[in-house]
């Protein structure tokens, strides 16, 4: 044989479905969702599931109907703004501010369940006795064997309440306060076993709270009213002392009528300062009309002519017209030219003194006018001196008056508001109401028995479920051949399910050598071995015990059977071209069912009508011999033919079964990996390749030896046996990648003994008797 042309790998996907990716089982998902993998998990652990679900829901079931039932009262309060009697007090405004504040209804929740309220109804009536009985002790006492009574006494320096807190804390569990959303409503809810005395706590609650509230805005209004009267002595002694100051100082300071004197004060200023602007306007004219004047008389200008001197200056006017009319006419000495002359220089005499008299008449006004002005400053003056006076004076008059004011408003409202408070503290009014009181409950409010049983069984389920699915995490097998083929990235050429071997031959079958018997038992003659006349033919019982591990043989229709028909059917078609004729079948580690997987596909090989021959390659532990001929002695087989010891021919077995050679493995060799790798077991493989159709190797585990990674060489391909739910996923995969590492050329992959009637395979067994059920039925309706 020409180890140059051994066999290559061929790409992992060949043979598989197209679209079909398996690098790491990315495509898994999407080949087979997800809720049939749960599904799957669900069916198989259906037992486990219902074992929980029937145990909790049993437990359910007990205590629902087991333990005491318990009542809840319920009473309604409405806890309103709180409204004020009278147009609103300090006291009552700050009561209603707090009323709408929006954490105050949550406010009064925790004061409804309070200890203080608690300890107040425990003190009502006796209700103490009836709750916890006369001598018993509380709830926490009777769970813990704590003795309340001791411990009362032991706590009774220190306790501030009437009650102990271990009675009031145990009270308190058995009341629930729930607000009502979005109103002013809040439920009182007690709940105890007997439902008179239920109904009896929520109301007395109920009421005690309203008292509560009550006595403490009573408290807080009452308060309020006692420092009001402190507060008003105190302002009427402070009222008293202010006037009596105030007029001290009034005498002190001779101030009579302070507001009065400030305003005649104040209106002679104002007159003087009216007096004094016109007398300045006054001044300001004379003086301009005395300088315009005296500009006048220098420039002999008639700007400061009276009547009279304009009289005067019309008389010179004429006359000096008239004498220069008669100046062409006479000399100037002419007589009445000289009286011309005489009278004009006395007219002119005349407007000189006329002028004279007006300048000194406008200069008399405009000192009259200063003089005036003076005077009026002076007194403005003096009036201001008195104003500054009395201001000094009014100053700290004011600041006493005010004082003495504002004491006298204040007192006057703390008067009205104790009599505000008292009328307040006299109506006795509270914003907080009963609206339903609490009825006697005609029905217990726990157990809910049918919420209790439904509890039961969804805790029952899920714990099935969670325990189903954690079991199913914790298995790290291949059960499926969805995950041998995502796991291994190698195609499932199918499934075969779990068939009973318990022994090979029953102890009174021997073995058969005859060639009637194998007639007998597959219908077939064995034929001679070359002409030698030898019979080889290895025993195959003339009665199918049912324990046979050929199942193709013993019984054609059976699951396994079917499955081995399709395992034949995939091996056939793995490869493109011509199938595979020289096959080795291995598996990782031993009990996973190869040499059985190796019988029944030669079985299936042959019923095809092939030429199938077994070799026994297993030279450590060899079974097919024993298997097929039921004894233990050692026949020549492999290692002989090996060694040269003898003929291939010669050792050979025709027919061991239907159609099917064996060429065992010989005697044990101390050499096994030394031998399978030689040229020899090379050529032993072609040779048999040219006699038979197929060729099928029954070969050691691949872990604990070399022996399959070495024959693997040799082969077209090689199927790798799988023992389903027993085999990790781990130790495939090693021995897998221990023949890639050679170059094997894998045909796929078997799962064998499988339970096909757990979860993993509910369709695939429903459908196998779903279709067998039928055939069964038509022939029965044939016959």
């Amino acid at each position: 044989m020409n180890r140059d042309k051994l066999p290559q790998l061929r790409p992992l996907t060949e043979g598989l479905p197209a679209g079909v990716e398996f690098e790491d089982g990315s495509d898994y998902q999407t080949l087979y969702p997800q809720f049939k993998e749960y599904l799957k998990v669900i069916i198989k652990y259906r037992m486990l599931i219902l074992t929980s679900i029937v145990l909790l829901t049993l437990i359910a079931l007990i205590y629902a109907f087991t333990v005491t039932p318990r009542y809840t009262a319920e009473s309604v309060i409405k806890i309103s703004t709180y409204q004020p009697i009278l147009t609103a007090t300090k006291i009552e405004d700050m009561l209603q501010q707090r009323s709408k504040e929006a954490n105050y209804l949550e406010t009064q929740v925790k004061q409804i369940k309070s200890y203080s309220l608690a300890d107040r109804v425990l003190s009502h009536d006796n209700l103490k006795e009836q709750i916890f009985g006369k001598d018993s002790p509380g709830l926490l006492a009777t769970l813990f064997g704590w003795d309340s009574k001791k411990g009362t006494e032991a706590h009774s320096k220190d306790n501030i309440y009437n009650n102990s807190v271990r009675e009031i804390q145990s009270y308190l569990d058995r009341i629930e306060v729930k607000p009502l959303r979005r109103t002013s409503l809040v439920k009182i809810q007690a709940t105890f076993t007997d439902p008179v005395l239920a109904a009896r706590v929520a109301n007395t609650h109920a009421r005690e709270y309203i008292n509560w509230v009550r006595e403490a805005r009573v408290s807080q209004q009452s308060a309020g009213l006692k420092f009001l009267k402190g507060q008003a002595q105190e302002l009427r002694q402070k009222v008293a002392d202010l006037e009596r100051e105030q007029a001290d100082y009034a005498e002190a300071n001779s101030i009579v009528a302070v507001n009065k004197d400030e305003n005649i004060t104040a209106q002679k200023m104002s007159q003087l300062n009216r007096l004094l602007t016109a007398a300045t306007a006054k001044r300001l004219e004379a003086e301009h009309l005395y300088q315009e004047s005296l500009k006048a008389l220098k420039n002999n200008a008639a700007g400061i002519d009276d009547a009279s001197t304009q009289e005067i200056r019309s008389r010179l006017a004429k006359l000096e017209a008239e004498y220069q009319q008669l100046s062409a006419k006479f000399t100037p000495n002419y007589p009445k030219m000289q009286q011309l002359r005489y009278e004009i220089k006395a007219l002119k005499q005349s407007i000189e003194g006329q002028r004279a008299q007006i300048v000194a008449g406008l200069k008399a006004k405009a000192l009259a006018a200063a003089e005036e002005e003076r005077s009026l400053k002076e007194e403005l003056e003096k009036q201001k001196s008195m104003a500054f006076e009395l201001s000094k004076r009014q100053v700290q008059y004011n600041i006493l008056n005010r004082e003495l004011q504002s004491a006298r408003e204040l007192l006057q409202n703390v008067l009205r508001q104790i009599d505000e408070t008292s009328v307040a503290v006299e109506g006795n009014s509270s914003n907080v109401s009963i609206v339903d009181h609490a009825a006697v409950p005609l029905r217990p409010s726990f157990p809910k028995k049918g919420l209790v049983i439904l509890i039961g069984l969804v805790l029952g389920t899920g714990l099935g479920f969670s325990l189903a699915f954690f079991l199913n995490y914790l298995d790290d097998t291949i059960r499926t051949p969805e995950e041998l083929t995502a796991y291994t990235a190698l195609p499932s050429l199918g499934v075969v399910p779990s068939f009973e071997i318990e022994n090979l031959l029953p102890e009174n079958q021997s073995s058969v050598n005859g060639a009637g018997d194998i007639k007998a038992a597959t219908g077939q003659t064995a034929k001679s071995n070359k002409g030698r006349g030898e019979k080889t033919g290895a025993p195959v019982p003339s009665k199918k015990p049912d324990n046979f591990p050929v199942v193709y043989l013993r019984d054609p229709k059976s699951l396994a059977s079917e499955a081995y028909r399709t395992i034949r059917t995939g091996i056939l078609l793995s490869q493109a071209g011509e199938p595979p004729r020289t096959i080795l079948l291995s598996s990782a580690q031993s009990s996973e069912g190869k040499t059985t997987t190796t019988l029944n596909l030669a079985a299936s090989l042959a019923s095809a009508g092939g030429r199938v021959v077994l070799i026994d390659a297993d030279l450590r532990r060899p079974s097919l011999l024993k298997i097929i001929d039921g004894e233990e002695r050692i026949r020549p087989g492999v290692v002989e033919v090996i060694t040269g010891q003898a003929n291939l021919e010669d050792v050979l077995i025709r027919d061991a079964m239907r159609r099917v050679s064996l060429l065992p493995s010989g005697n044990p060799p101390p050499n096994p990996a030394e031998l399978l790798g030689s040229i020899e077991m090379a050529g032993i493989i072609d040779k048999l390749a040219t006699m038979f159709d197929y060729v099928l190797i029954d070969s050691p585990p691949i872990l604990p030896v070399t022996d399959s990674v070495i024959l693997s060489r040799y082969v077209d391909g090689v199927v790798l046996v799988v023992r389903g739910a027993s085999t990790p996923r781990k130790v495939v995969l090693d021995a897998k990648e221990r023949l890639r590492s050679v170059g094997a050329r894998f045909l796929g992959a078997i799962l064998n003994d499988v339970d096909v009637t757990s979860g993993d395979y509910y369709y695939y067994n429903r459908y196998y008797y779903s279709y067998y059920n039928q055939e069964k039925h038509d022939s029965r309706a044939a016959s």
